[in-house]
């Protein structure tokens, strides 16, 4: 735990392994740190070959946004309202909604580090 909080504030950001397992148009949800102790949760999503890592909190009214299959294999989906978002962007799609928030991850042997 403590090489984690080193590795955030150093700028290094946290590895997350096996993440070459997921598959292109599915996501997964992780938690980074401890949700209950200020921790959040992540959904990386995998689109056209490159992994991308969203906020799991929706920008609407609360919702979560899940893991497993991607809404057209492409857009994360929060199941409150049926809200779609594109995880190269944040953005909404086909909604009025502020943009979901995105974090940046890079992908090497098939680990990845991100920055929460």
């Amino acid at each position: 735990m403590l090489d984690w909080l080193r590795g955030l504030f150093r700028g290094r950001g946290i590895v997350i392994e096996g993440t070459g397992k997921l598959a292109e148009g599915h996501s997964k949800k992780i938690d980074v740190g401890d949700p209950l102790a200020g921790g959040k949760q992540v959904v990386l999503c995998r689109v056209g070959g490159k992994l991308f890592a969203l906020d799991a909190l929706c920008p609407h009214e609360g919702g979560r946004i899940h893991d497993g299959p991607l809404a057209e294999g492409k857009y994360a989906v929060c199941p409150l309202h049926n809200y779609k978002f594109d995880p190269r962007t944040g953005a909404s799609v086909e909604v009025a909604c502020k943009a979901a928030k995105r974090y940046q991850v890079a992908e090497e042997g098939g680990n990845a580090r991100l920055w929460a």
